[in-house]
C-alpha cells in the first residue's frame, strides 16, 4: 500500500536525522542555510541562470552514460490551459475517467458521445459538467450539452483536432506528472526549510548507446539527486521490461525510476514495484512518495557531508 511505502522512506529519514545529530554534537559543526536574495528582478535573473546550469546537469548526466539528447520540445503560449486541464483532470480523475474512456474511444471519427451520470455523486456530475464546458470552450469538444434531472446525462460531439486528440492520448497525464513533480519539490523544499536546485526536461528524445531511440516521459533533477518517471494510462505489461532496462542504463534504483498508471490501486502498485525494478504508483500516491523520496535523498546528502566533514576535522587530530 502507498502509506507502506511512505513510512518506509519516514523510517529511514528519522535515522538518518539521528546519525547526522550525533554527528552535529561530536563535532560542533555549524550548518547554516542562506536563503535565495528576495529582489524580484535578481531573483528572476538568479532563476534563469539557475535553469540553464541544471540542464546542463542532467545532459551531463545523461552523457555519463552514453545518451545523447536530440531533441526537446519548446514550450507553447498554449500549455497555461493545458496544464489547468491536465491538473484539474488528475486530480478529479476517479470521477473523470468514464468520460475520458468514451472521448478516447470516439475521437477518431470526432462522433458523438453519451454519458449518463444517474449514480454519480453530486460533486462527480459537477466535475463532470466543468471539465466538459471548458473543453468545448477551447473546441477540444464541438458539441456539448447537459439535460438536468430526470436524465442526469451529458451529450456531446468529440473533435479529430490533432492537439485535442493528443491531450485526450496521453499529454494530459505527462502534463500532471509534471505539475505533481513541482508540487512535491515545492512542499519537500518547505519541509526542509531549504532552498532545492530543480531543473527537467519533458519528452526529451534521446539516442541509446546501442543507438536506438528512445523518449523520457520526464527527467528531472533535486540538487545532486536524479529521477525518471514514465506515465501510462493502459497496456503497461508491454512497457515494463523495456522501462526496467532503462533504468538499468541510467544507473537508477527503483526508488528514482518510476512508473504512474491512471488505472491501479495500490495493492497492485505494491505488487508490481517488488516485481520490478521501479516504483509503481497511482495518481494518488505520486506527490506523496516524491516528497518522501526528495526528502529522504536531502537528508542522506546532507549526512554524507557531516560525515565527511567529521572525518576531515578527525584527520586534523
Amino acid at each position: 500500500m502507498g502509506n507502506k511505502k511512505t513510512l518506509d522512506l519516514l523510517e529511514r529519514i528519522a535515522v538518518a536525522l539521528e546519525r547526522i545529530a550525533d554527528v552535529l554534537n561530536e563535532t560542533h559543526i555549524n550548518i547554516a542555510t542562506h536563503n535565495l536574495a528576495t529582489n524580484h528582478k535578481d531573483h528572476e535573473n538568479l532563476s534563469h541562470v539557475l535553469k540553464e546550469l541544471d540542464d546542463n546537469v542532467i545532459n551531463e548526466f545523461l552523457n555519463q552514460h552514453s545518451i545523447q539528447i536530440k531533441t526537446v520540445p519548446l514550450e507553447d503560449s498554449a500549455d497555461e490551459i493545458i496544464n489547468s486541464l491536465s491538473e484539474f483532470l488528475g486530480k478529479n480523475y476517479d470521477g473523470l475517467h468514464e468520460l475520458l474512456a468514451k472521448i478516447k474511444r470516439n475521437m477518431q471519427q470526432g462522433d458523438f458521445i453519451t454519458l449518463s451520470m444517474k449514480h454519480y455523486t453530486q460533486k462527480d456530475v459537477s466535475n463532470v459538467c466543468q471539465f466538459a464546458t471548458r473543453l468545448h470552450e477551447i473546441a477540444f469538444l464541438e458539441q456539448y450539452r447537459y439535460f438536468k434531472s430526470p436524465q442526469y446525462l451529458i451529450r456531446a460531439k468529440t473533435t479529430t483536432l490533432p492537439t485535442a486528440q493528443n491531450f485526450f492520448s496521453g499529454k494530459w497525464l505527462e502534463r500532471f506528472v509534471l505539475l505533481t513533480t513541482k508540487s512535491a519539490v515545492n512542499l519537500a523544499s518547505q519541509e526542509l526549510e531549504q532552498e532545492l536546485a530543480f531543473s527537467y526536461l519533458l519528452n526529451p528524445q534521446i539516442v541509446l548507446p546501442n543507438g536506438d531511440d528512445f523518449e523520457l516521459d520526464l527527467i528531472f533533477h533535486v540538487n545532486e539527486a536524479f529521477y525518471w518517471i514514465e506515465a501510462k494510462s493502459g497496456d503497461y505489461q508491454q512497457h515494463i521490461s523495456k522501462y526496467s532496462k532503462m533504468s538499468r542504463i541510467l544507473n537508477l534504483d527503483y526508488r528514482h525510476s518510476i512508473m504512474v498508471l491512471t488505472d491501479i490501486d495500490s495493492s497492485k502498485s505494491d505488487a508490481l514495484t517488488s516485481l520490478f525494478t521501479m516504483t509503481v504508483l497511482s495518481l494518488s500516491e505520486l506527490e506523496e512518495i516524491l516528497i518522501a523520496t526528495i526528502k529522504a535523498d536531502q537528508v542522506a546528502s546532507l549526512l554524507d557531508t557531516s560525515t565527511s566533514c567529521e572525518n576531515a576535522i578527525n584527520s586534523r587530530t
